[in-house]
């Protein structure tokens, strides 16, 4: 290689796990050429601090998701702000020992199955019901306005608004937890970003209020359960034992957050592709039937979490390249995503595509517990929204405000006007 293709390998390897390389999307053409010419790549980021394999192809990535015996999660599910390694003390403290994104099987195994029952297909006709009732109250509300900022006031309120009634969380709690959760997730945006205070503190700070308020209402559950699923947390049992109060705790200080961030991101970017593409939503509104599809091609162009991580549990080999145990290994969800061997004219938004399994829930036994409530709380929004308000415009559409981050995918906000008659 010439001096200037090493530059640019060296601004690739410095962009892949640097927020501020996102501020206008996701990079497709640096992906592009990864795929092409070093799909399993070593990256080396002198601003990181630790190096890593970059899984970019569709193949590879879905391989080191799927395989659990080989790849371990106990590091995080996603690449972390700063590489440095966190104490037992420092575990404990935030709940991180109890909670399922840093466990393997088959621990992981014993915490997650009795979970997966209140959210599969077969048990989420209540949810389906709360989810409806909220996007009408929601959508009523903002229509009165004849303008939404579509991020904060539909987005996101409708996931909270799920997520809190369904885990009977205090009324008055609500939008302070929501705050955290977003100063969790967007550190470097204005609206959080603390003046002389480093990103990974201010989401290290979020994360321990999050998690110190799970502590205290898993003790108010305990003591006091009600008709919610937090007072069914209490009465879970794992491997023969009830959970105590700090794994219930974990289990709040993941469902919260998880349960807001997804839905927020997907929605905003879906709302901006189906009016960036009016014939898509023609063929919606022909055909709402297609909705179910819809919203899984808008997960799979969005890309939601664009990256996760693994550390290699032993040598082993991805894409005929030799992977070291303790290396770490990050799959790019949003480039296998957009892989043009599995995604014809992947770039494209169609939601009529031929089904593919996209890889933003994730896979193997990892997969996204919440894919259903996530997918059902999509469907209900983007289909009571475009009935409601059929000839929305956004004003801002050729210059949308996209999240800085290295994991997350998404708008900070959507001026709409809704055109309300």
């Amino acid at each position: 290689m010439g001096v200037d293709v090493m530059a640019e390998w060296s601004e690739i390897d410095d962009g892949l796990l640097n927020p501020a390389w996102y501020v206008n999307g996701d990079p497709h053409e640096a992906f592009e050429r990864l795929r092409a010419e070093d799909p399993v790549h070593w990256a080396e980021p002198e601003s990181y601090g630790r190096p890593f394999w970059a899984l970019t192809r569709y193949q590879d990535v879905r391989e080191v998701l799927a395989d659990a015996a080989n790849f371990s999660n106990y590091r995080d599910t996603r690449p972390p702000r700063t590489a440095k390694r966190l104490t037992a003390t420092q575990l404990h403290e935030s709940g991180t020992d109890g909670n399922l994104n840093h466990m393997d099987p088959p621990l992981h195994t014993l915490y997650r199955r009795p979970m997966e029952r209140h959210f599969d297909p077969l048990s989420r006709e209540h949810l389906r019901v709360l989810i409806e009732n909220c996007a009408d109250e929601l959508i009523a509300e903002v229509g009165h306005r004849g303008r939404t900022e579509f991020v904060g006031e539909l987005a996101a309120d409708l996931p909270m608004h799920v997520i809190m009634r369904f885990l009977g969380v205090p009324r008055e709690d609500w939008t302070w937890l929501r705050d955290c959760v977003w100063r969790s997730f967007l550190p470097d945006d204005p609206r959080f970003a603390v003046p002389g205070q480093a990103s990974e503190k201010t989401m290290a700070d979020a994360n321990q209020m999050i998690a110190d308020y799970a502590a205290r209402f898993a003790r108010e559950k305990r003591e006091r359960p009600g008709d919610d699923f937090a007072s069914v947390l209490t009465e879970v049992v794992v491997d023969g034992t009830p959970l105590d109060d700090h794994e219930v705790a974990a289990w709040l200080a993941l469902l919260i957050p998880a349960s807001l961030e997804t839905t927020r991101n997907t929605a905003s970017v879906g709302l901006w592709l189906f009016y960036r593409n009016p014939e898509q939503r023609q063929a919606l509104a022909q055909d709402p039937a297609l909705i179910g599809q819809a919203v899984d091609e808008v997960i799979r162009w969005a890309s939601p979490v664009r990256s996760r991580l693994r550390v290699a549990r032993f040598d082993t080999e991805v894409g005929g390249k030799a992977i070291k145990a303790g290396d770490w290994v990050v799959p790019f969800l949003s480039s296998a995503n957009r892989d043009a061997s599995v995604f014809e004219d992947p770039h494209a938004f169609n939601i009529r595509r031929q089904p593919r399994k996209h890889l933003s829930f994730g896979e193997g036994v990892h997969e996204c517990l919440a894919l259903h409530l996530v997918r059902c709380e999509l469907m209900t929004l983007f289909s009571k929204f475009f009935a409601a308000f059929p000839d929305y415009e956004l004003p801002q559409a050729d210059s949308p405000s996209w999240i800085a981050d290295h994991v997350l995918n998404g708008f900070t906000r959507l001026e709409v006007d809704l055109n309300v008659t």
